[in-house]
């Protein structure tokens, strides 16, 4: 809203519209027939009316609802399209884009332009419902939606899977059908405690290798790590692979295209130690290749290399929460905010993650959601742009100034009493990190205890660990993170749960005028009641609704005696 005066939203209606693009034409819809300039084109854009209001209601997942949960329902009739006679000809409204949006108006104007329109939510139709024989051929009820119900994507392609027409020679019948992985970030270190201080382990059996390919007089054997592209700097990548019997070589990495242009990742091994850059297999112990009578299960360390899939601008692999974010978004297929999810890099880019895949059935936005997004101090929602992220209130390594300052008056008023939000109590908790896929087993842990007297190594302090401690008694949680082996990462995830989970949560329940529309999901804003006792109090929007021409907001309240900020 960066272009709006505050003279626009001091008074007025609000009039919400609706883009809908349908086979190449754009349909418009408005709540009030209205003109909105068009400054990029430098037109005016009529909006002809015929919208009810929009059932707003969306949440966020603090108060249990995910992005599938957040739809719009609407009903519509369309003047000039005949929907039976467009379903005989195979075209529904299903899979069309759509975009709610608001402008404030004034005696059935707006300064508002295109540019400018507060965005609300967008996404595609589904579940198209037509040909009500009571009601106008152009009367259709749908719902838009932006999330795993509109679009289903891989993470992994099929190209992952090993068959023959891949590579020229080299194809054993044990690796016949195996998934390369797909790996990310830098993994296979393990922090563990030694003689009261921190060491590191690099030597984790952390991912899947396989043999496959290798060069035509098969003195050189290819162990497949990768379906893409890894990180190799000029100084090379070093990649440990084991046999499961005690044998193992380290050699570079190596990159190679197959015979329908997929580039794969793998490390060489040369069976009469010819070929390597020194002459011979590097820390070469005794390692078996596979033959018809004999059958390894290989495994890679990455410990030592330089990292899995290569980020876009050359500058490492694909670690950081909004690269990785940004990367399975992409590839999602479904709207997504840009500049929200961008805007957070410094903070959220120092939330490492690393790891592999190789289950070509694994859904890409579901994997992030529970894998990487649960473990992050954000707020992800659907909004006007798509699927947005906003840091959460309670976050440990991050003071947020609020962005707006609200002021209980007639036109924004507090209507429920402080009430505890649902939410388990955490005071002590454990994460575990560093997961070796040859053991099945996780190497690292870090812990947050209230009953520490002192620090220990991968053991920790929190003050408001020991206030909960004191109120609640201890209550405990383990969480396993099996795409993470950055110690700081591990410790920042384990004090921002402690942040959001140690005291509880409560929430209010404000009811404002059509011009506080502005206001979305995820803001921080500061609000201040002499009724009820608020002094530029922090809270965070996790909820928004309308209906009866006010907007209610639900506000998650800051309840931290050592970091809340009163004047």
């Amino acid at each position: 809203m960066d272009t709006i005066k505050r003279s626009q939203i001091e008074e007025g209606d609000v009039c919400f519209l609706l883009d809908i693009s349908y086979y190449g034409a754009i349909y418009r819809f408005s709540t009030v027939p209205i003109d909105i300039s068009d400054l990029s084109e430098n037109t005016v854009i009529p909006y002809r009316g015929a919208l009810s209001d929009p059932p707003v209601n969306l949440q966020s997942d603090l108060l249990g609802v995910d992005l599938e949960a957040n739809t719009i329902s609407m009903e519509l009739i369309f003047e000039s399209v005949d929907w039976v006679s467009e379903f005989l000809k195979g075209r529904t409204l299903n899979d069309a884009l759509c975009d709610l949006s608001m402008v404030i108006i004034k005696e059935g104007k707006t300064s508002f332009t295109q540019q400018d329109k507060i965005g609300i939510f967008k996404g595609r139709v589904l579940d198209a419902i037509f040909g009500d024989p009571s009601s106008p051929k152009g009367t259709v009820s749908f719902t838009i939606e932006n999330s795993v119900n509109i679009r289903v994507v891989k993470l992994l392609g099929e190209q992952h899977v090993i068959i023959e027409d891949n590579y020229s020679i080299g194809i054993i019948t044990q690796s016949k059908g195996k998934v390369v992985p797909f790996v990310f970030g830098t993994l296979g270190i393990s922090p563990r405690e030694e003689a009261g201080s921190i060491s590191f382990d690099t030597d984790l059996h952390v991912a899947p290798a396989y043999q496959a390919g290798g060069t035509p007089t098969l003195l050189t054997q290819y162990f497949q790590v990768a379906y893409h592209e890894v990180e190799r700097p000029i100084s090379g990548s070093n990649i440990q692979i084991f046999d499961g019997k005690g044998g193992s070589f380290t050699n570079p990495v190596e990159i190679a295209v197959d015979s329908k242009g997929f580039v794969h990742s793998y490390v060489p091994f040369y069976l009469t130690g010819v070929g390597s850059p020194e002459g011979t297999n590097l820390q070469f112990d005794n390692f078996q290749v596979s033959s018809p009578e004999l059958s390894f299960s290989y495994y890679a360390s990455w410990g030592e290399s330089a990292g899995g899939i290569s980020s876009i601008d050359g500058t490492g692999p694909i670690e950081g929460a909004v690269d990785l974010s940004l990367y399975v978004l992409d590839r999602s297929e479904l709207f997504f905010d840009f500049s929200s999810w961008k805007g957070l890099s410094p903070i959220l880019n120092r939330y490492k993650f690393g790891g592999y895949v190789n289950d070509i059935e694994v859904n890409a936005l579901e994997w992030i959601q529970s894998n990487i997004w649960s473990l992050l101090p954000i707020m992800v929602v659907n909004g006007g742009k798509g699927i947005q992220a906003a840091l959460n209130l309670y976050t440990y390594s991050q003071e947020i100034i609020p962005s707006h300052h609200l002021i209980e008056s007639g036109e924004l008023e507090i209507i429920s009493p402080l009430t505890p939000l649902e939410g388990e109590i955490i005071n002590k908790i454990t994460i575990r990190f560093s997961y070796a896929g040859q053991s099945d087993a996780y190497r690292s842990k870090v812990v947050i205890d209230p009953l520490l007297k002192e620090d220990e190594p991968l053991k920790y302090r929190d003050p408001l660990a020991y206030i909960s401690y004191t109120r609640y008694g201890l209550r405990e949680k383990v969480i396993e993170a099996p795409f993470l082996y950055d110690l700081q990462t591990a410790i920042r995830i384990a004090r921002d749960k402690i942040r959001a989970h140690a005291l509880g949560n409560y929430a209010i329940e404000i009811s404002a005028a059509p011009k506080y529309g502005y206001l979305d999901l995820g803001d921080i804003v500061s609000i201040s009641s002499d009724k009820v006792g608020f002094s530029n109090h922090k809270c965070q929007i996790v909820a928004k609704s309308w209906s009866d021409n006010r907007w209610r907001y639900v506000l998650h309240i800051e309840d931290n005696p050592l970091v809340t900020i009163r004047d």
